[in-house]
């Protein structure tokens, strides 16, 4: 086998175990994807009904074993690299969070180490999270691998990274370190509007997959109107242009997408600095962002959320639990 050729053996069980979700990935030992799983056991199902620490820490064992058991029954004494909410203090083990600014390359240095009692015998670690200290704190827990995962592939770095969803995060980049973040509630505010509030009544269907001019006429509005009268005054023209027969039931949903994101791109673009800015979301959000961003004269690459795969891979890497390329000597700190 050439040198630079894949090597099929697996080498590392990878896993991004969030709020709602479970996504893991089988990884040789060149760190390529030889197998995956999805699952809606995220965090909050799996601890549900768990009161004590102990007993969350046993059903996250028993989801581990049942979703990944095959894995680990065919390649047995691989490592295991977890990150998201299995790490905070209602998941598997408590993994803590490293402050920020700093360099990425302190997850390796900071893993937590699962009881093997409590992983079915497996050498488990799990990333921990990061930390905006100061009088108004932020945290991430996940975002961090994706975020690593984004940055490795060799093109052009950017000045921030954004990645959308129910709690969307705004990373501004200093070389290879985070000098910052910001959290952007814009996702969880949309599904409330579109099932609990006064608009809900209005709206019919569902936002298409790609941008809709209804949704372009929501960043246009907001661009025109958004400094001086503000998102939440903006909204409420979901209502009475669909009363004045100016805009369709329809396509209020998207319409109130557009406001929402780009309120979210006007806002999040004053703390950046020139240059091109990365977006890793899903199939649905990243097309939305990147036409937002673009109509405001930034260039965008796109990431795919399945990145968080190739940011597991790095930090196994830095932290010696596989045999990648220039693989430092194994890291034995097992708290943060």
């Amino acid at each position: 086998m050439a040198d630079d050729a894949p090597r099929r053996d697996a080498a590392l069980v990878a896993l991004d175990w969030g709020t709602s979700a479970f996504r893991g990935w089988l990884l040789d030992g060149s760190g390529r994807v030889l197998d995956g799983v999805r699952s809606g056991d995220g965090s909050l199902r799996t601890s549900a009904g768990a009161g004590t620490a102990a007993e969350r820490a046993a059903a996250f064992g028993r989801a581990f074993e049942r979703l990944c058991g095959g894995w680990l029954a065919a390649h047995p004494g691989a490592p295991v690299l977890c990150a998201g909410m299995a790490g905070s203090d209602h998941g598997w083990a408590e993994a803590g969070y490293l402050d920020v600014p700093g360099p990425l390359d302190g997850l390796a240095r900071h893993l937590t180490a699962v009881p093997a009692r409590d992983a079915g015998g497996a050498d488990v670690r799990l990333v921990p999270g990061l930390r905006v200290a100061g009088e108004l704190p932020d945290v991430m827990r996940g975002e961090e691998v994706q975020l690593l995962g984004a940055l490795e592939d060799g093109e052009d770095r950017p000045v921030a990274v954004v990645l959308p969803g129910t709690h969307a995060k705004w990373v501004r980049l200093d070389g290879a370190g985070v000098a910052g973040f910001a959290t952007v509630m814009t996702g969880e505010v949309y599904d409330l509007l579109r099932r609990d509030s006064i608009l809900a009544r209005l709206a019919r269907g569902e936002p298409g997959p790609v941008p809709s001019d209804a949704f372009v006429r929501g960043l246009d509005v907001d661009a025109e109107h958004g400094d001086e009268r503000g998102v939440l005054a903006l909204l409420f023209t979901a209502r009475t242009l669909v009363m004045t027969g100016r805009l369709g039931p329809e396509d209020v949903a998207d319409y109130v997408s557009g406001l929402l994101v780009g309120s979210e791109v006007r806002h999040g673009l004053r703390s950046l600095a020139d240059g091109p800015v990365a977006v890793c979301g899903s199939g649905s959000t990243t097309p939305r962002y990147r036409l937002a961003l673009e109509r405001r004269g930034r260039t965008v690459r796109a990431v795919p959320e399945d990145v968080a795969a190739r940011g597991l891979w790095r930090v196994a890497v830095d932290a010696g639990l596989v045999a990648g390329p220039s693989a430092p000597t194994p890291i034995l700190e097992d708290q943060p």
